[in-house]
């Protein structure tokens, strides 16, 4: 696969996200809804012979299983197609941090912060269940936390279905699907798995959350499964005294041995969280944004991006051109978004009111506008407005773009808060 790569005659490769043993995640450009969407491929010759069967069931019933949740915590799927030997999945682009990569940077996550996040995770969770989907390997490499603070629950990759119809585990013979140290106890002795295995994992995640570390850590992969199988449960207090009681013990009934000794369901979870999480509004601000990317399992995951496109130095003057050719194709989110780094890189160094400058964020800005991105375009807009009402700025040209972002404003259904 190679950046500007078309697929299914209408998806245009951008840049890889990551890559695992079986396949591979890039971002790409949806052509005829002019929209970013993520790619995942499975390479068919990259997988052994005899899984090659299993992997590709696997593959398509992961795209029929998440298309049909139809939740907000589920990157959306668009299609899924053949390209040569390989299949791909067409899915939502998520921006965010992986979960994983916000545990790195902050150690610890306040106990709202982790609270709400383990909330959101059960909301996900209990759609799934009730769509008789276990998702069997859920992680913080698995979870994306957007900039709003919404969490998004990716890779249904290794998910089991309990309906009669589909009752296969789809497992290759000898192999252990899940993340050791993660996996429940029934799950990590080769049992049947079912939706308390995932209840079991959300407590390891919450658990190293709130602690900074996993509840089991060992020198193998087979210590850390016998550890979930035979060691006692952690008490989360005694690292992390100022965790509230209640929640303290809600995890400890999370990490039971038996699936039997843990809630009943992913939304009675859901509703002894909410009293200790925030809003994904009141979050948003201590996620951090623009560090993620895939793991090593990557090709087993989908829809996931940084933030910001981390595009190579280019020269000005190629990307001003870059953008202006996809915005005449009509092509006006990927232009924008070449637009956004050419004006990160003018930014380098320079004042906000440099002309150069002021002429990019115009031109971003309407970009936007004419992407139907109101909302990002009317911040850019007022933004410039603000800024060219200042002494040295331009009095005309500030009024048009305040002009400008009152027209987004009618967009959005706000001409009460225009400007007079």
């Amino acid at each position: 696969m190679q950046a500007r790569d078309r697929i299914g005659d209408r998806y245009e490769l951008t840049y890889p996200i990551g890559r695992g043993g079986m396949g591979q995640v890039w971002a790409g450009y949806d052509e005829r809804l002019d929209r970013p969407v993520a790619v995942k491929f499975l390479r068919q010759m990259e997988v052994p012979e005899d899984e090659r069967e299993t992997a590709v069931k696997r593959f398509r019933r992961e795209a029929r299983a998440v298309a049909r949740l139809d939740h907000p915590g589920v990157p959306v799927v668009h299609d899924l197609g053949e390209h040569g030997d390989d299949l791909f999945i067409v899915m939502q682009l998520v921006p965010g941090m992986l979960l994983a990569d916000l545990i790195a940077e902050q150690e610890r996550l306040s106990v709202r912060q982790a609270a709400s996040i383990a909330a959101q995770v059960c909301s996900v969770l209990a759609a799934a269940h009730g769509n008789s989907l276990v998702h069997r390997d859920l992680k913080p490499q698995n979870l994306m936390v957007a900039p709003a603070g919404m969490v998004k629950v990716l890779d249904f990759g290794v998910a089991a279905l309990l309906g009669p119809a589909e009752a296969s585990r789809l497992t290759a013979t000898g192999h252990t699907l899940g993340t050791p140290a993660y996996i429940a106890p029934e799950q990590a002795a080769g049992d049947a798995v079912g939706p308390a295995a995932d209840l079991y994992a959300l407590g390891c995640i919450l658990f190293e959350m709130l602690v900074g570390r996993p509840p089991y850590e060992g020198k193998s992969a087979l210590d850390l499964l016998r550890q979930h199988m035979r060691s006692p449960v952690p008490i989360v207090t005694e690292h992390r005294p100022d965790v509230p009681d209640d929640l303290a013990h809600l995890l400890f009934c999370l990490l039971a041995k038996g699936p039997g000794d843990r809630p009943a369901s992913a939304a009675e979870v859901h509703e002894l969280l909410c009293p200790y999480a925030v809003t994904p509004v009141e979050s948003g601000g201590t996620a951090p944004v623009g560090m993620s990317g895939l793991t090593e399992d990557a090709g087993a995951s989908g829809g996931v991006q940084s933030s910001k496109r981390r595009w190579p130095p280019q020269d000005l003057v190629e990307l001003h051109a870059r953008a202006q050719e996809l915005a005449e194709e009509e092509r006006f989110v990927q232009a924008a978004e070449v637009l956004e780094q050419a004006l990160g890189q003018a930014l380098d160094g320079s004042d906000a009111l440099d002309a150069r400058v002021i002429a990019l964020r115009i031109d971003l800005a309407n970009l936007r506008m004419l992407a139907g991105n109101y909302r990002e375009a009317r911040r850019d807009f007022d933004s410039l407005a603000r800024d060219l009402e200042r002494p040295e700025g331009d009095p005309d040209l500030a009024q048009h773009c305040r002009q400008q972002a009152d027209a987004c404003r009618a967009e959005l259904g706000q001409e009460e808060q225009a400007s007079n």
